[in-house]
């Protein structure tokens, strides 16, 4: 199917199935292969802002045409990697807050 805009009830309901497989097969990846836990993947991955850069960048692939399959695998992908990116840019911040965190005297 493809999307026009504004879309019609059924394009609504196809791009939510379609982007809900999509954060579905990510989250479940990023269980499997790294164990994290996939209630809080969920939980990042339904977010408004996220389901709207997912579902932004399926049609975007799709109107460049590619398959569904691949749109949704190139999708799937970028949202992988923007987890990735986030997870090691907290990392950082808190490696960084301990560093520079003032060192704490003890005394006996």
């Amino acid at each position: 199917m493809r999307y026009t805009m504004p879309l019609t009830p059924a394009q609504a309901e196809q791009l939510g199935n379609d982007v809900g497989m999509i954060v579905a097969f990510a989250a479940r990846a990023l269980n499997h292969t790294h164990g994290v836990n996939i209630d809080r993947l969920m939980q990042a991955f339904t977010s408004s802002s996220a389901l709207e850069v997912t579902a932004g960048r399926y049609l975007k692939a799709l109107e460049e045409g590619h398959r569904p399959g691949e749109a949704a695998g190139r999708a799937g992908t970028a949202l992988v990697l923007d987890w990735a990116d986030a997870v090691l840019e907290a990392k950082g911040t808190q490696q960084a807050d301990t560093q520079s965190a003032p060192a704490t005297e003890t005394t006996p």
